[in-house]
């Protein structure tokens, strides 16, 4: 099977979502610790979540639409 590197951009873009998502993810781990409200960090996670899938999504799109490059595994 060959793997075709994504583009740097997307590389960036890819660990901007993933901190998005870990920064959401740990203020929603503390505020449970706490016992505070975590609707928010909730809400930020999920916003964070489908934005990355909504990424993947697109950059698999992008990659099948041109023949001649093979799709990215991750």
């Amino acid at each position: 099977m060959m793997m075709k590197q994504a583009p740097k951009e997307y590389h960036q873009r890819e660990r901007e979502l993933y901190d998005k998502i870990r920064e959401a993810s740990d203020d929603f781990s503390r505020l449970n610790k706490a016992g505070l409200d975590t609707t928010e960090a909730f809400r930020r996670l999920e916003t964070a979540l489908v934005e990355f899938e909504s990424f993947r999504y697109m950059l698999g799109k992008r990659v099948s639409k041109n023949r001649k490059t093979p799709a990215i595994y991750f």
